[in-house]
């Protein structure tokens, strides 16, 4: 995207931009955004990328995720109550039986 806007310089200012171009060789433009370029922000980051780890502990502080993972063995209390869990929210057929029985037999 690029944009378009009149300035009005004096004819000193004018006068001055104008003996630097020929000065340098350069068009009145190129000099203009030479004198802009030290005010625009570096787009690029300037730190380096996330670890795995530094994303996760980001997420969860963020409320994304429940948890950063260890990748330590879950003790038998907590392997137990993921087991239970399974079982209450796995009950009934698979999905895979339901849509079976659901097309009907085979003519």
């Amino acid at each position: 995207m690029s944009h378009q806007m009149m300035i009005t310089l004096t004819d000193q200012e004018y006068a001055a931009l104008q003996a630097e171009a020929e000065r340098s060789g350069q068009p009145l433009e190129a000099l203009v955004h030479a004198a802009l370029a030290p005010l625009m922000r570096d787009e690029a980051p300037t730190t380096a990328p996330m670890t795995e780890r530094e994303f996760a502990e980001y997420l969860f502080r963020k409320g994304v995720t429940m948890n950063v993972a260890t990748h330590e063995p879950l003790d038998p209390d907590e392997e137990a109550e993921l087991e239970a869990l399974a079982q209450l929210f796995s009950g009934g057929k698979p999905a895979s039986e339901m849509v079976i029985e659901d097309r009907g037999p085979r003519e």
